[in-house]
């Protein structure tokens, strides 16, 4: 892919947006992408630049309809849309920094607001930062399973942390519970939340009433549980 380089576009409420310009060999054709970093268009190596600039100012109703759209979106997230030196660590937003060291080790700054990560090799990053993220979860669920589990006195089996795109907690007719390696990114009331939802399953295996009900009782406000973690909870994710 060769290096980026952006586009200016007129929209038509008169205002001028970038579009960043990604050259592909994979690409046959022009595309335009939305989403809440912002748009790109992804378009053949040699496609001629004049025609990359037209495609796109072609398209500048259907771009100002997204920009709007992911505007709104991003009005409602907490934390907005992460860069790609950002995470989220039990809710809230750090600075990411690694550091080629002898030694692997993390150092976190709460005055600073940064999370140090110092690594053998850079080319493992992403690597290290999800087994981080792993260890950080299995420490929480360690402490926060049997708490709970003993104040609602119910027993559960076996614990496991996975890598799951679309669930953050599910629970098995065994009583087994599986919880996504991320969790420890969220705020400390959602992950109990979540562990709490889970150990109800196993007592109550639908989403029926008396699901509900026995989850109102013990987390009152957990609509807003709900709420928060569908508007919030695909975005505190690292990119």
């Amino acid at each position: 892919m060769n290096p980026e380089s952006c586009i200016e576009v007129n929209l038509p409420d008169k205002t001028i947006t970038k579009v960043k310009l990604i050259r592909s060999t994979r690409s046959k054709r022009m595309c335009i992408k939305a989403d809440l970093y912002g748009i790109s268009i992804v378009s053949p190596i040699k496609q001629d630049i004049d025609e990359v600039r037209n495609f796109v100012n072609n398209n500048n109703s259907w771009i100002l309809e997204k920009i709007k759209f992911y505007e709104k979106i991003n009005n409602k997230l907490e934390y907005g849309p992460l860069q790609d030196d950002e995470i989220i660590y039990l809710g809230k937003k750090y600075n990411l920094k690694f550091v080629k060291d002898t030694i692997q080790y993390t150092v976190i700054s709460e005055n600073q607001m940064k999370i140090t990560f110092h690594v053998k090799d850079r080319r493992t990053c992403k690597r290290n930062l999800v087994y981080w993220y792993k260890q950080q979860t299995k420490k929480l669920l360690d402490e926060r399973i049997p708490f709970f589990g003993k104040k609602l006195s119910i027993s559960y089996g076996k614990v496991r942390i996975r890598n799951q795109k679309f669930r953050w907690g599910s629970c098995s007719k065994a009583g087994n519970l599986n919880f996504n390696l991320f969790l420890s990114a969220l705020p400390i009331n959602m992950i109990d939340y979540i562990i709490i939802h889970e150990l109800f399953h196993i007592i109550e295996f639908n989403h029926s009433d008396h699901f509900w009900k026995l989850l109102e009782r013990v987390v009152p406000t957990y609509n807003d549980c709900r709420t928060w973690l569908r508007i919030n909870g695909r975005y505190v994710l690292f990119k």
